[in-house]
């Protein structure tokens, strides 16, 4: 097991382990049950705050959030992020409590990394579109479609439109299936981009990220599709927004570490 690997344990034993996440979730499945979607909503915001907040404790990291103009409070739209390894999960499911706005609604699309972390629809009510459905080799697409604008009428999305975890920190092409379900139904997207998770791996082209021992995860900006006349370059401009953050925070982690 690499050093990257036992970090995605250490993540992913802390609301296994820690008395707080049975007994938090127990109360917020009463609350949900008898219609105090409130509390229950924000006992789970909270949950994924305490989360992340104990793995960064843990593991000697410090996070960078930048909000930007990013309103958390508007119409249900995806949220989109890059993705390199399954440990980011901590920092969406904590984003309302990072925004201060602990009664954001988010769901979550994702394929194995639901499969294999049964405690994401745990803290979620389930409300969450399997994207494995739609990956098999005989996907259902209508149903796939039906579930994510579903799902969208009381909530956002959060989703990595790369369609996988790269293990590495650059940027990969964005897949076309969801983002064109948001484009063809004007679903606003809000771009977002992490980078330093992979200073927790032993590789030595970040050893720099090691040094930084910062995160980062920031808001880049809006795109939405009534601006865009045709879909290639929607998705262009939603590529292009992730990409240039991202250079911009890669700039930032290296001027900070001293030579």
């Amino acid at each position: 097991m690499g050093q990257l690997q036992l970090y995605v344990v250490l993540c992913y034993a802390i609301p296994i382990f820690v008395i707080l996440f049975p007994i938090g979730l127990s109360f917020s499945y009463i609350f949900k049950i008898t219609g105090l979607d409130k509390w229950s909503n924000r006992i789970n915001n909270y949950l994924g705050y305490f989360w992340y907040r104990s793995f960064f404790l843990l593991t000697g990291r410090t996070l960078h959030f930048e909000q930007g103009n990013w309103d958390p409070n508007g119409n249900n739209r995806f949220l989109i992020c890059n993705h390199t390894n399954a440990m980011e999960v901590p920092l969406i499911v904590a984003l309302p409590y990072l925004s201060n706005s602990k009664n954001v609604k988010l769901s979550y699309l994702g394929g194995d990394i639901i499969q294999r972390y049964k405690i994401i629809p745990l803290m979620m009510h389930k409300t969450i579109v399997e994207a494995v459905i739609y990956s098999e080799k005989k996907p259902n697409f209508r149903n796939f479609k039906t579930d994510v604008l579903k799902v969208l009428k009381t909530r956002s999305i959060f989703l990595y439109p790369e369609g996988e975890r790269t293990f590495t920190e650059e940027v990969k092409p964005f897949q076309t299936g969801v983002m064109k379900i948001a484009y063809k139904f004007n679903v606003d997207l809000d771009v977002f981009v992490v980078s330093g998770m992979m200073g927790y791996s032993d590789l030595e082209e970040y050893s720099h990220l090691k040094k930084s021992k910062t995160v980062y995860f920031h808001f880049c900006g809006s795109i939405k599709a009534k601006d865009y006349s045709t879909f290639e370059t929607y998705l262009a401009a939603a590529e292009t927004l992730m990409k240039d953050k991202k250079r911009e925070i890669e700039a930032i982690e290296r001027s900070a570490v001293p030579v």
